[in-house]
């Protein structure tokens, strides 16, 4: 079995065996691609939709309840040697103007593995493109992901994925954090380019069950090399989480050496085409939001033209990148990390499909 990039896929026994199935994107998606870049471009940039002076603020997660929109966003204090990830609430009723409504997970001096470092991003959203974007219950809660470490700093390793979950999910105060990982470095199934560092995790139901598993997990990673790339990982239940398949499902290092990190995905899915957005950072060069497609999870038809986001405005002339996309009544609407180097900016931004 080959993926999109030509090389082997090996090893897993339940990604073998079924050829035909993973074979069929390398003949089926590339004609597909470019109507799909048409339906999820946002070339109008609105501008900051949540920043603060002291602070940065990153990695929006953007979902809808009873009608109205929230936002799990984090932090950090731009003295981030004394500083950590923490996440924060916002609501809005048009998307474009954000109200504050107040910390979800705070930092402690517990010593616990997430007492430094804990951003959280909404798990579980309704992934359809035409759909409403709201958070699924599971087990009859609402969950967040969460990058966790026990370090301050900047993202210090190691970082390990956690998960907490409530009965109100605009209840800032609601969420009970699982006692455990639920995915480490140094799990004994660990494959060799996530052993370093996990970053962030995008869970959602896979109503299709193309991995044979209700839910999947899809998240960035790095080795020993700092070299990012974006893995996938399935469970039954929500909570207790095994790796998927033995190698990274997003490996840009294989075919663009100076490619350094592709990380932050999330995904929708138009019909039974899984859209994952994703980042692509190059040093010395950019970081800029793109995206894949898939029919099966595993190979993934890579976009090679015009970014989704890139930088293009003195306000954001450093990177553009991390996506949180929703389309809501016909429009999209686009939320990611905007960075201005020269005023130390680091803040979140939009841009839409309207012009």
């Amino acid at each position: 079995v080959f993926t999109s990039f030509g090389t082997f896929l090996h090893g897993d026994p339940r990604l073998l065996g079924q050829t035909s199935l993973w074979m069929f994107p390398i003949y089926g998606m590339a004609a597909l691609i470019d109507p799909i870049y048409e339906k999820i471009k946002t070339p109008r940039k609105i501008g900051a939709v949540m920043k603060w002076d002291d602070f940065y603020t990153d990695s929006p997660t953007v979902f809808q309840k009873d009608g109205i929109f929230y936002m799990y966003f984090i932090a950090i204090s731009k003295d981030c040697s004394v500083s950590g990830y923490e996440t924060h609430l916002a609501k809005s009723c048009d998307l474009i103007n954000w109200e504050y409504i107040g910390p979800v997970f705070r930092r402690n001096n517990e010593k616990n593995w997430d007492s430094k470092q804990c951003a959280g991003y909404a798990a579980f959203i309704n992934t359809d493109f035409d759909g409403n974007y709201e958070l699924q219950k599971v087990n009859g809660r609402y969950y967040i992901s969460y990058l966790a470490g026990n370090s301050d700093g900047y993202e210090p390793d190691p970082l390990y994925m956690g998960l907490a979950k409530s009965e109100d999910p605009i209840n800032p105060d609601g969420f009970e954090r699982l006692p455990e990982p639920i995915l480490r470095p140094d799990d004994s199934d660990c494959r060799k380019e996530e052993n370093k560092t996990l970053y962030k995790s995008f869970l959602f139901e896979d109503t299709l069950k193309v991995s044979g598993y209700k839910y999947v997990n899809v998240y960035n990673a790095k080795d020993g090399n700092d070299t990012e790339r974006i893995f996938l990982a399935v469970s039954n239940d929500g909570e207790n989480w095994e790796r998927y398949g033995d190698r990274p499902i997003i490996d840009l290092s294989e075919t663009d050496p100076d490619n350094k990190i592709c990380g932050d995905p999330q995904i929708i899915r138009i019909d039974d085409i899984y859209v994952m957005f994703f980042f692509r950072y190059i040093p010395d060069k950019s970081a800029f939001n793109t995206f894949a497609c898939s029919r099966d999870l595993i190979n993934w038809n890579i976009w090679r033209g015009k970014p989704l986001v890139q930088s293009e405005y003195e306000w954001e002339n450093s990177l553009a990148h991390k996506t949180s996309f929703v389309r809501i009544n016909g429009v999209n609407y686009h939320f990611y990390c905007a960075c201005r180097n020269d005023l130390n900016e680091r803040f979140i931004a939009l841009a839409t499909s309207e012009e």
